[in-house]
């Protein structure tokens, strides 16, 4: 009875040991600006696979930037329905951004086409010019693309603008210069919404040393 007892429990551990490893994470989404300085890559696991630690020493490589990526470390807790959020330090610094879970490199992959590859077991062909790069669109595995969701590990969710507005540019051309300025004087002392920059319900010097503050930026 003790053997078969024994028997049956060394059964279980091995088929426990068989379900553990990292194989089941998926690339999920990317999203990139124009620039390349504002990126992320998300992975996810599709079930309840609560054994998925065993990253440490595996790699995320792009065929086309040559750039990689290599875990530092095995994963703690149980994995199942979880995502591992990769991104530059340009998107940690964005409103709204979840802290990433690893830092890459900037332009870690290519916007004109690429191949990323999870160690060997996941690959994702990406065409040319599939990732959206207006600053608010992110590609997902499926092929659709839809306002970006990054997800960390601890499961904070956020979503960003890769292309915040430049602050003074009252006449959304992307840059603060004269056009800016003309449009500021021509509502000087009026409570017009667009150029009160400062929102103290009227426009006056105050909105245009923002206006000058911001001379130039964004460009």
């Amino acid at each position: 009875m003790h053997r078969h007892l024994l028997a049956t429990v060394s059964s279980l551990a091995l088929a426990s040991t068989s379900f553990a490893g990292s194989h089941l994470w998926e690339f999920h989404e990317v999203f990139s600006n124009a620039d390349g300085t504002v990126q992320f890559i998300e992975l996810h696991i599709l079930t309840n696979a609560n054994g998925e630690n065993f990253v440490a020493g595996k790699k995320i490589k792009s065929a086309a930037t040559g750039k990689s990526f290599t875990f530092p470390a095995n994963l703690q807790g149980p994995t199942g329905f979880k995502y591992l959020l990769l991104a530059t330090s340009g998107f940690a610094a964005l409103p709204g951004a979840p802290t990433p879970d690893y830092i890459i490199a900037d332009n870690f992959f290519s916007t004109e086409g690429d191949t990323l590859t999870y160690h060997i077991y996941d690959t994702w062909v990406i065409g040319a010019d599939q990732v959206p790069t207006e600053c608010v669109s992110a590609l997902n595995r499926n092929g659709t693309v839809t306002t970006n969701t990054p997800k960390n590990y601890p499961g904070v969710e956020g979503s960003v603008d890769a292309c915040p507005p430049c602050e003074g540019d009252l006449d959304g051309s992307g840059a603060v210069d004269a056009g800016d300025i003309a449009m500021l004087l021509g509502a000087w002392g009026t409570r017009n919404d667009e150029a009160d920059v400062t929102g103290d319900g009227i426009v006056d010097a105050a909105d245009l040393s923002v206006v000058l503050g911001g001379w130039g930026s964004c460009e």
